[in-house]
């Protein structure tokens, strides 16, 4: 089970519950931070998750009516996790992207 940052740190949109709720059914995940929320400006709709792999695990940035990045720390394969989570069925109206983000790339 991860552990949420700062004790109690609830401050999730809509979509981010959604998927965080999922996350923590995954085993081989240390911590999940969330992050700023941010309104979206643009008249796009549609529900995205774009993953962004980084060399502590993965960063979701999670787009709904508005925009929010949660930090995931694992202590197994990233991808493994995330192709877990994009196989979820609670998840099948999300659109998944996936990014590379680490020093040695």
């Amino acid at each position: 089970m991860a552990k949420p940052r700062g004790r109690e740190h609830s401050t999730l949109t809509e979509t981010a519950t959604l998927v965080v709720g999922e996350l923590t059914k995954i085993p081989g995940i240390k911590m999940i931070a969330p992050g700023e929320i941010r309104t979206n400006s643009r008249g796009a709709s549609g529900r995205f998750v774009t993953c962004v792999y980084t060399t502590a695990g993965f960063e979701l940035i999670i787009s709904g009516q508005s925009t929010q990045k949660v930090a995931v720390h694992t202590s197994s394969e990233a991808k493994v996790i995330f192709t877990i989570l994009k196989a979820s069925k609670k998840l099948r109206e999300y659109e998944f992207k996936e990014r590379e983000r680490r020093p040695e790339i």
